[in-house]
């Protein structure tokens, strides 16, 4: 299972990565205590050859959607933390990964943090 958590820098994407997987509260009987979080600020440490244009941050986001499909085929449950800012690429992931999304309103906005609201039901 792969829960992607999306919306603009500090909305609080991280902050609800950890407390789904219980790791604030000890919650140890949450489905999600055996997950693995992929958040894109600790990614963005890894893989350091990619900056914030809109093409580098396609790249990260596919990265993330394929590396997450490779654990979750090995039967690990994946949280992902990152904000994912154009409808289209969301459509890539949701391709790549089956993911189900979680928007969280809120955060930085501006020219410097470009982001595409998904359409809410």
């Amino acid at each position: 299972m792969i829960t992607w958590i999306l919306g603009q820098s500090n909305a609080g994407k991280s902050t609800l990565a950890n407390a789904l997987q219980g790791i604030e509260d000890g919650n140890m009987g949450s489905p999600y205590h055996l997950s693995i979080n992929l958040d894109g600020d600790d990614l963005r440490k890894i893989w350091t050859d990619l900056g914030f244009s809109k093409r580098d941050r396609y790249e990260q986001n596919l990265r993330v959607a394929k590396l997450a499909k490779l654990l979750d085929d090995q039967g690990v449950n994946v949280v992902v933390s990152v904000i994912c800012p154009y409808k289209e690429l969301r459509a890539k992931i949701k391709k790549i990964t089956n993911c189900k999304f979680i928007y969280i309103e809120g955060g930085d906005e501006g020219d410097k943090f470009p982001f595409e609201h998904p359409e809410l039901y």
